[in-house]
């Protein structure tokens, strides 16, 4: 007879197709880790199990390599066809096993979860009222707990789940909760998106938000509770007061039945009952648990548990990588990680836990000891180790770990190599990096290199008080140019004006000349689309032109030039210029090397401007931007166009223009530029007029989008209009 354990273990595997079979590469959880950590049990209670299946020809085991574990084959199960068959004749739950409703995101992947039937109870009403935070010790199952929760709740919502770290901000988080969808950035926009969701939103490890982002995410989450539908679990290791909207329910051990049943059915109830109980009722320390083991005489302290026995059990190499993982700031790729030859072991002993196949981190519970055991200097050692180690990585993710490291080892090398990149930062995770800078500053104080990298890391995020805050830091060059860029992105042009002179004082003709063509293309595009340049504007963005010497500007004269010709190109066509318009390309065509993509999408300008006028049809102009376009390098540039005549079709064939703009590119897939930018808040402003549902939050997101560019005088129109719809 089979067992409730094997029928489970058999619903497991069933999930899992035949294909698998004949596989090189295997999912890690048909591995006996992963096998354990779906049905929650301690991998111990597996052993007579699997034994008895494989006995019955119910499933059967062989070696592969597992996805993520590692260079060595492992041992992995499947089942049978006589398994699946024998299945489906006595599980009487098999139907849930076929018809499970999925969780959005990123939850952990666990199928059983044992007792809390109270608990469930008691946060399923607190629920029905407002949004929860469960709290508790690391290692107590909070997120199991929750995932049995949403495995209730997913029935009738959708629910979406996020893992938050050391390096999340708040779009981390939404962005795992909404995976491709592209949502605002700006939260007030967030909010508007919302209001009607009645989603179940949840936050794991919450407690591990930065300081540096935990304003913004509690501004979040603030807005969220008191504006919208949604609910939100938060899941975290204590009983934060920085979440006021939300009811705390803290969790407690598990209950000695459920703790027996993790152990498995096959050691005597007794024994069961004395490891238990040695182990304070305390999941983790269970799952923790070997045979072989000593159990503690008392449950007075788990943390004495792991290191007197957990973590003695292995070698003096075993250790120092504990250290070394330890110090980890997330999770990492398993490959690339410093125990990537010895991940198998790790895993084996439930020393590490898993995102899916690919990502782990070291248990809390373990981390928390082994970091408590080192010094100030051997954390500075360890530190060093992984910077150099994260050095020679090329994963995603590697460069922010580097730093993280080298920040914490040689202050001096991360201030300097740090600021030599930082004019690459869309190379970066800026939340990372910001939490990096911001970290540094907490250790060592705000001296005026660390306010400047934080104040420019802080631009490119569009963050004005964190540079407001840094500004009584800075002096000379740096403490001008930062006053500077807040003045652009507030909108005080003539602060801007006031400046100036200064700013570009000593700056090489380059930089004056780029300085000036940004503040002319920022002039420019400062007026909703399809809006004529009056003369007072037309006149400030001479004065800007009129300063750069090309003279003194080296080789890079000709896409000074370029530059030039098409902020005058772009006045021409939008006052309907058409002639001065030609003149310019005419000019553009005589320079030998331009790229003539350049002149095509100055050509294909003017064409949208024509059918706006009435001189040419819309199959004429629609023929000649797809044709266009096509022979454009620049994906930007590109759909740039494409968005400008779609912005012309709502005024006569808005149903075109909802269909072409749906075939646009989203903006979050550029690299943040100042052109992506206001390719971002156009595209945001025509998205409020195609979805007429979320015509506000769509509009909110333009405004932030065009004060961002430094268009303010949009932004205030923007404004204005959401005003005027509310």
């Amino acid at each position: 007879m089979v067992s409730k354990a094997q029928l489970r273990i058999l619903a497991w595997l069933n999930k899992h197709p035949e294909s698998l079979e004949t596989s090189w590469d295997v999912t890690r959880d048909i591995s006996l880790p992963g096998i354990a950590e779906g049905l929650g049990v301690v991998r111990s209670a597996l052993n007579i199990p699997l034994s008895k299946l494989e006995h019955s020809d119910l499933i059967f085991k062989r070696m592969a390599h597992v996805v993520g574990g590692g260079s060595r084959r492992r041992q992995i199960y499947h089942i049978t066809p006589k398994g699946r068959l024998h299945l489906e004749e006595n599980d009487t739950d098999f139907s849930k096993h076929q018809t499970a409703v999925e969780i959005v995101g990123n939850p952990p992947i666990i199928d059983e979860i044992f007792g809390r039937k109270k608990e469930r109870e008691k946060c399923l009403e607190i629920l029905n009222e407002k949004s929860l935070l469960v709290s508790g010790m690391p290692g107590i199952g909070k997120s199991a707990f929750v995932l049995s929760l949403c495995q209730e709740l997913v029935q009738q919502k959708t629910v979406r789940w996020s893992v938050a770290d050391q390096f999340s901000d708040y779009h981390t988080i939404i962005s795992n909760w909404y995976l491709d969808e592209l949502l605002p950035r700006d939260i007030e926009s967030i909010c508007l998106k919302l209001q009607n969701s009645d989603d179940i939103l949840v936050i794991d490890d919450v407690n591990l938000v930065s300081q540096r982002h935990i304003d913004s995410l509690q501004e979040l989450v603030g807005k969220l509770c008191n504006s919208s539908k949604v609910r939100l679990i938060l899941i975290s290791r204590e009983s934060s007061g920085l979440f006021q909207d939300l009811s705390n329910f803290k969790l407690d051990a598990l209950d000695l039945t459920s703790c027996c049943a993790m152990l498995g059915e096959h050691t005597e109830i007794s024994n069961r009952e004395k490891i238990v109980k040695s182990l304070g009722n305390h999941p983790l320390a269970l799952k923790l648990y070997q045979p072989e083991y000593n159990v503690p005489e008392s449950s007075s302290n788990v943390i004495e548990y792991v290191e007197n026995v957990v973590l003695n059990g292995l070698s003096e190499q075993q250790k120092l990588l504990i250290s070394n993982l330890s110090l980890e700031p997330v999770m990492m790729e398993a490959k690339n990680s410093i125990i990537a030859e010895e991940i198998d072991f790790f895993d084996e002993q439930n020393l590490v836990r898993w995102d899916g196949d690919h990502f782990f981190e070291l248990q809390y519970l373990i981390r928390n000891v082994s970091r408590s055991n080192m010094s100030e200097e051997e954390r500075k050692a360890v530190h060093k180790i992984l910077a150099d180690h994260w050095l020679i990585q090329e994963s995603k993710g590697a460069k922010e770990n580097y730093f993280y490291h080298l920040s914490r080892s040689n202050m001096s090398n991360f201030i300097s190599q740090l600021s030599e990149q930082i004019y690459c930062l869309e190379d970066f995770d800026t939340a990372a990096l910001a939490t990096i800078v911001n970290d540094s500053i907490n250790l060592n104080g705000p001296e005026k290199d660390l306010a400047y990298l934080e104040s420019q890391i802080a631009q490119q995020r569009f963050e004005p008080a964190i540079i407001r805050k840094n500004l009584v830091h800075l002096n000379g060059d740096e403490l001008l140019e930062m006053q500077f860029v807040l003045a652009q992105i507030e909108g005080r042009t003539e602060d801007c004006e006031s400046m100036l002179d200064n700013v570009l004082h000593n700056k090489t003709a380059l930089e004056k000349a780029r300085t000036l063509i940004l503040l002319a293309s920022q002039t420019l595009e400062d007026r909703l689309p399809s809006s004529s340049v009056s003369k007072k504007v037309e006149q400030k963005i001479e004065n800007y032109l009129q300063q750069i010497n090309l003279k003194e500007i080296g080789q890079e004269r000709q896409s000074i030039i370029v530059a030039i010709s098409l902020i005058k190109h772009s006045i021409a066509i939008a006052n309907n210029n058409f002639t001065t318009g030609l003149e310019i390309i005419e000019s553009m065509s005589n320079i030998g090397s331009i790229d003539d993509s350049i002149i095509i999408h100055l050509q294909t300008k003017e064409a949208i401007a024509k059918y706006l006028l009435g001189t040419k049809t819309l199959d004429e102009v629609t023929n000649f931007v797809d044709a266009n376009c096509q022979q454009i390098d620049n994906l930007l540039m590109a759909e740039s166009l494409k968005l400008r005549f779609v912005e012309v079709l709502f005024a006569d064939n808005i149903e075109v223009a909802k269909t072409r703009f749906n075939q646009l590119i989203k903006p979050n897939k550029f690299t943040r530029s100042n052109t992506s930018i206001r390719y971002s808040a156009r595209w945001w402003l025509a998205h409020s007029k195609v979805f007429s549902s979320s015509s506000k939050s769509s509009l909110r997101e333009s405004l932030m989008k065009f004060r961002e560019a430094g268009c303010g005088n949009v932004a205030a129109e923007l404004e204005s209009k959401i005003h005027t719809q509310v």
